[in-house]
C-alpha cells in the first residue's frame, strides 16, 4: 500500500494516467518529499539507537569498573529512546511495518481489506494529529517556560516533546499520503 502505484495501461501498453491525470507534479512532489524525510529521520532514529547503546555502555563502565556516578546517562537514553520511537514511526507506517491484524487480511476479501485499512489509517492520522497538536502545545509551555527535569543534571524538557511532536507530525503526513494516495489509486492497484 506504501509508495506509488503503477499507471494503469492504455490497452497499447503505454502508460496511462489515473483518474483524471491524478497524481499531479504537485502531488507527486509533496508525497516523495514526505517518504524521503521519513527515510532521513527513520536512519537518523537508528543511529539514535546505537548511540543509545555506547551511552549506556559507557555508564556501565564507569560506575561498575571505575565506580564513577554518571547523572546524565539515564536521561540522555531516555531522551534519544523516546526520540528514535517516535521519530521512527514514520518510517515504519511508511513500509506498513507495524504489528497488523493478519487474521483479518486472511478472511476478507481485497475490497474489504482496501476498506479496514482506509477507515484504520484515517482513524490513526486523526488520533496521530491530535496528539501531535497536544504535545507541541505542550513542547511550546516547556520552551517558554525553561521547564527541566528534576535531576542533577537538569537538561530542558523541550528536548523530548519536540521529537515526540515532531514524530507524530511525520506519521500523521506518512497516513495523509497513503490516505489520498488509497482513494485516489486505490482501485487501480
Amino acid at each position: 500500500m506504501s509508495g506509488t502505484a503503477p499507471m494503469a495501461t492504455d490497452g497499447g501498453g503505454s502508460a496511462a494516467p489515473p483518474r483524471g491525470g491524478f497524481p499531479g507534479p504537485v502531488w507527486r512532489g509533496f508525497s516523495g518529499a514526505v517518504k524521503a524525510v521519513n527515510r532521513l529521520v527513520g536512519f537518523l532514529a537508528g543511529l539514535m539507537v546505537v548511540a543509545s547503546c555506547v551511552i549506556i555502555t559507557n555508564e556501565v563502565f564507569w560506575r561498575y569498573y571505575l565506580h564513577r556516578p554518571h547523572t546524565w546517562n539515564l536521561e540522555v537514553n531516555i531522551f534519544l529512546l523516546v526520540g528514535a520511537t517516535f521519530l521512527a514511526a514514520g518510517y515504519t507506517q511508511m513500509h506498513r511495518a507495524h504489528v497488523g491484524t493478519e487474521v483479518l487480511q486472511t478472511i476478507m476479501s481485497p475490497r474489504w481489506n482496501r476498506r479496514r485499512i482506509l477507515a484504520g489509517d484515517i482513524l490513526s492520522a486523526l488520533l496521530c494529529a491530535f496528539v501531535a497538536g497536544m504535545v507541541l502545545h505542550y513542547d511550546w509551555q516547556a520552551w517558554s517556560r525553561d521547564w527541566t527535569t528534576d535531576s542533577t543534571w537538569a537538561p530542558p524538557l523541550w528536548i523530548p516533546y519536540t521529537l515526540i511532536g515532531v514524530g507524530l507530525v511525520l506519521i500523521t503526513l506518512e497516513y495523509l499520503v497513503q490516505i489520498v494516495e488509497e482513494i485516489v489509486l486505490g482501485g487501480e492497484r
